[in-house]
């Protein structure tokens, strides 16, 4: 494959390969590993222990492990370690760069293009600078540690900025209430939440799971959003007060009450140093939100395993048969589909055009007209889809294929194109030969997944 770096292991994945009873021991699995090509061995010993008495064996040519000696100083050389072993390792330069402004400001930018807006019911938000009170509840707002992420590892914890340390430095009178207990998530003095709610303007409740509670090793049965917090939301808004909900979490979740209730519901994840910062800027409309959902965020257990880029079933639903592909107690659809998110402007999109390719391996150009119908400046993801109508090996009734990021302020449009190439129409098959077959391919663009939100063309390759 022309591949000239170094091949690592995962985290003790040569020792695992007794696990997988595809070595009878640990001496066993170095011996295949590194016979395999596997140059270094992550955490396990399996090499450290047991190479020397393999070679001396035969089990292990001397040849082979020089190759993979020599491919990892090959990169130690390329990268200028034989002549100074440390030249990576600057404690001055980590102490001039980490938390500097440039790269807070970074955080910042990053952070707040990450937030998806899900709902914005009555167009609560942006909040007004006639705002000056808030009932913030749950402790999730206060806590820094949640906000770093379940992969920091090393991280000055006292430099996060946390939704209420943000608030408060916006002047803003802060009625804070944790509302449910974050260890074990039962309702925690409800009262005291619907006091601080009443006396204040507007109510950001922050619910989702612990950061711990994502990422690797967290797998979970039940991704409902815990009934407790959901229940905190549906009293909240008893209140009458407009009531924000900040889901904070690293995988889809269910929370179909707060749904039915919250006025706002914004998909914020585990945004770092600078969460209450970025937060606060979309919720006064300082950044206009942008993001847009990289996964399927389902609204029932049941439909699990859901993505956007499933196969045609033989009997759909739409055909109203006797016998379809769908659910007899809930439907098909998910709560929020992949490429889903919101703004405060709305784009409009129009004039889908499908032109001749001019550059070498190009098919065609998809065109189309996008605008900022609304009052603000914002900034747009336009996706591209592709669909095979008929192959020798099914696929997928849509795949994202392209997209990009525009601003536009309001009133102003831009024409968007995307290139159809080869990588945009074809498929492995199953003689693992990448083909692009001849035929009609549904050509669709829009703001989401959803097939309401996508124009459609049909363009033929001859």
């Amino acid at each position: 494959m022309g591949f000239r770096g170094f091949v690592v292991s995962d985290y003790n994945s040569v020792e695992e390969l007794v696990n997988h009873r595809y070595a009878a021991d640990k001496k066993d699995a170095a011996a295949k590993a590194l016979n395999a090509g596997l140059d270094v061995e992550m955490v396990s010993t399996c090499y450290l222990t047991y190479l020397k008495e393999l070679i001396e064996e035969g089990r292990v040519q001397e040849a082979v492990l020089d190759k993979a000696v020599r491919r990892i100083l090959e990169k130690k050389y390329e990268l200028g370690l034989f002549e100074d072993p440390f030249r990576y390792c600057n404690p001055q330069r980590s102490a001039h760069v980490l938390n500097s402004p440039a790269i807070r400001d970074a955080s910042l930018r990053m952070a707040e293009r990450s937030i998806v807006l899900l709902e914005n019911k009555g167009e609560v938000l942006p909040l007004s600078a006639r705002v000056k009170s808030v009932a913030l509840i749950g402790g999730l707002a206060k806590s820094a540690n949640d906000m770093a992420g379940a992969w920091a590892a090393v991280i000055d914890r006292g430099k996060i900025v946390t939704p209420y340390e943000a608030l408060v430095k916006r002047g803003l009178t802060v009625n804070y209430a944790e509302g449910y207990n974050l260890r074990n998530n039962t309702l925690d003095d409800l009262e005291a939440a619907i006091e601080a709610a009443r006396k204040s303007d507007v109510v950001i409740v922050a619910v989702g799971e612990r950061a711990s509670q994502s990422g690797e090793k967290a797998a979970k049965v039940d991704i409902n959003l815990p009934a407790s917090q959901q229940q905190l939301i549906a009293e909240l808004k008893k209140t009458g007060k407009p009531v924000i909900a900040l889901v904070m979490c690293g995988r889809p979740l269910i929370f179909n009450e707060v749904r039915k209730q919250a006025d706002v519901i914004l998909c914020t994840w585990w945004l770092g140093s600078e969460a209450g910062n970025a937060i606060c800027n979309v919720l006064w409309g300082a950044y206009n939100p942008s993001g847009k959902l990289p996964m399927t965020f389902p609204a029932h257990v049941g439909q699990i395993p859901i993505y956007y880029q499933y196969k045609s079933t033989g009997r759909p639903s739409t055909l109203q048969q006797t016998y379809v592909s769908s659910y007899i107690d809930f439907s098909n659809e998910p709560a929020y589909s992949f490429g889903y998110g919101l703004s405060y402007t709305t784009f409009e999109y129009a004039g889908l055009k499908i032109l001749p390719g001019k550059k070498s391996g190009e098919h065609a150009v998809v065109s189309v007209n996008v605008r900022n119908v609304g009052k603000m400046t914002g900034e747009e993801v336009v996706q591209l889809y592709v669909q095979d109508k008929v192959a020798s090996i099914t696929r997928p009734v849509k795949e994202l294929k392209g997209f990009r990021k525009l601003c536009l302020k309001p009133g102003e449009s831009q024409t968007v194109t995307f290139s159809i190439t080869d990588e945009c129409l074809g498929f492995y098959d199953n003689n693992m030969r990448y083909v692009v077959e001849p035929g009609d391919f549904i050509v669709m663009v829009g703001k989401s997944s959803r097939s309401e939100d996508l124009l459609q063309a049909i363009f033929t390759l001859e």
